[in-house]
């Protein structure tokens, strides 16, 4: 029984620190998004499958059957999704609800992150998508500025409204391309 609990704290060290990495290599290197469509929901639904949500977290899907695929970067969509979905889950340490919704509006794709959680203190807030700025005792501070730095690489915008004691919401807004490659 030790033995296997210290396999999954390794397991777990090795997971934080690649993500570590990988946020630093994002943060770090130039990028060159490689644009191609994708149906969101796949993606949200597969990011979702890779992390684990404690019993106490209910996690909501909306995304509409008729969402038009979106033009972006595959993986940069993945990374933005799985920083703020792992953000959202920390954020309720007692449990809540975690709600990923996606829509269309004024040619953008809007995707919305929501926790009921702790909220975002009022000093934090203008830090937020800073470097190595961090809220959290184990955090690295590297998550958000990489989201914000990978949605504006692909033309988009990052928002969030907060609350304290009532949660967080994440608003990633993207262009929409026509089909033909236009704009």
């Amino acid at each position: 029984r030790d033995i296997k609990e210290c396999l999954e704290e390794i397991g777990k060290s090795i997971d934080y620190v690649n993500k570590i990495v990988s946020d630093l290599q994002d943060y770090a290197r130039p990028l060159t998004p490689k644009i191609e469509e994708v149906n969101l929901a796949n993606i949200v639904r597969s990011v979702i499958s890779t992390i684990k949500v404690p019993q106490t977290i209910t996690v909501k899907q909306f995304i509409p059957q008729d969402m038009p695929k979106i033009r972006v970067d595959q993986l940069y969509m993945r990374r933005i999704l799985q920083n703020l979905t792992i953000n959202a889950i920390q954020a309720m340490p007692n449990g809540g609800e975690l709600t990923i919704a996606a829509g269309v509006k004024d040619d953008k794709a809007l995707i919305v992150v929501e926790d009921t959680g702790e909220g975002i203190p009022e000093e934090a807030r203008d830090k937020l998508f800073t470097p190595l700025f961090t809220t959290k005792s184990k955090g690295q501070g590297f998550g958000l500025a990489v989201v914000k730095r990978l949605t504006e690489a692909m033309n988009g915008k990052i928002t969030f409204e907060s609350e304290v004691g009532k949660g967080t919401k994440f608003l990633v807004e993207l262009p929409i391309y026509a089909a033909n490659g236009g704009s």
